[in-house]
């Protein structure tokens, strides 16, 4: 008996493996399906690394004057100061001043523009009463922005805004959900075969439930994302990790953990006195959506987004990033907002 069974684990296995697999196969290549293939991107540097590891934030501005160049079309200066923060003026600041600290992602930090046209840069301009400090970096999520407030906070004096800008997809980086950890490992990835021995410091923070509290994770690098074996060469590979992912990020409430990181963020601002301002700088319903639960919680919101879908806001056709122009518009909406006030 025991040997008929051990014959038919073995039968249904190479069934499995000779039969349906290429069954399946052949059915997911007919019905469009293809092995993982990354979206082309390319970013270049010089000098190299813009980006270096940190161990708590994932990742941070790497001191310096760059040149940096997007899918071998669209070159940009970006200008990192020595505290890590791309810089917001030509002149020295006032330290007396009252200040504003933008938090955010790329689109925070300008990428795609040079120094003086991100619209930190801009604000600085229009609002010389005040000191701005731009900690966008690209990648980070709110939860980073947290992050790097509770840090500061705890070696400077607070500032008089916290201007906090929010994008729809900060939700997946805030929960770390698979299909952000992918795209983030091999962003990485393509950027160079030495990125394991540069980021192996690297942990990426990101809002954890259990049972029915929320917490703040680290995740370190070598434990990102891994793809399953053959991923790039069977589309079958593909569609079951592909399952595989959707079945995990079904189970984690993404615009929960991003309420969660806000609250603590408004906790924070009002424990030390601090204006806080959510702006929406993606135009979606779930940006939208965001705002208004955030108004429901006692926090100003603005939304300052622009028509990304049009050409004419983005660094087209080299990038999607919002371009100098966008950027323009979002520094208007934040100096009218806070001149109002």
């Amino acid at each position: 008996m025991q040997n008929n069974s051990q014959w038919k684990n073995l039968f249904y296995w190479v069934y499995l493996f000779l039969v349906l697999l290429p069954c399946l196969e052949i059915a997911l290549l007919l019905l469009g399906y293809r092995p993982y293939q990354q979206v082309g991107f390319k970013i270049e540097s010089t000098p190299n690394n813009c980006l270096i590891a940190h161990p708590s934030l994932g990742f941070a501005l790497h001191p310096g004057t760059f040149r940096v160049t997007i899918n071998q079309g669209l070159t940009y200066r970006a200008t990192h100061g020595a505290d890590s923060l791309r810089i917001t003026t030509y002149e020295q600041q006032e330290e007396a001043l009252p200040a504003i600290w933008f938090l955010g992602c790329s689109y925070t930090y300008g990428m795609g523009v040079d120094d003086s046209l991100t619209f930190p840069f801009l604000v600085q301009k229009n609002l010389p009463q005040f000191t701005t400090k731009n900690f966008g970096v690209p990648g980070y999520g709110t939860v980073q922005g947290y992050l790097q407030l509770k840090q500061q906070l705890a070696s400077y004096p607070p500032p008089a805004w916290v201007i906090v800008n929010y994008a729809d997809f900060h939700d997946d980086r805030n929960a770390l959900t698979p299909s952000y950890r992918r795209d983030l490992f091999m962003g990485y990835q393509r950027s160079g075969a030495e990125v394991g021995t540069l980021m192996k410091t690297a942990a990426i923070p990101y809002v954890e439930r259990t049972m029915d509290a929320y917490h703040i994770r680290l995740c370190a690098w070598d434990s990102i994302y891994q793809h399953w074996p053959y991923r790039e060469t069977f589309a079958s590979i593909n569609f079951l990790q592909d399952l595989s992912d959707q079945k995990q990020s079904r189970k984690m409430d993404k615009m929960a953990a991003t309420l969660f990181v806000f609250q603590q963020l408004k906790a924070l601002c009002d424990q030390h006195q601090i204006r806080l301002l959510v702006t929406g700088i993606t135009p979606s319903s779930v940006t939208k959506i965001m705002l208004a639960k955030l108004n429901t919680l006692g926090l100003e919101t603005l939304d300052m987004a622009v028509d990304l879908n049009q050409a004419t806001y983005r660094n087209a056709p080299y990038d999607d990033h919002p371009n100098a122009k966008a950027n323009a518009v979002f520094a208007k909406r934040i100096t009218d907002f806070i001149i109002r006030e």
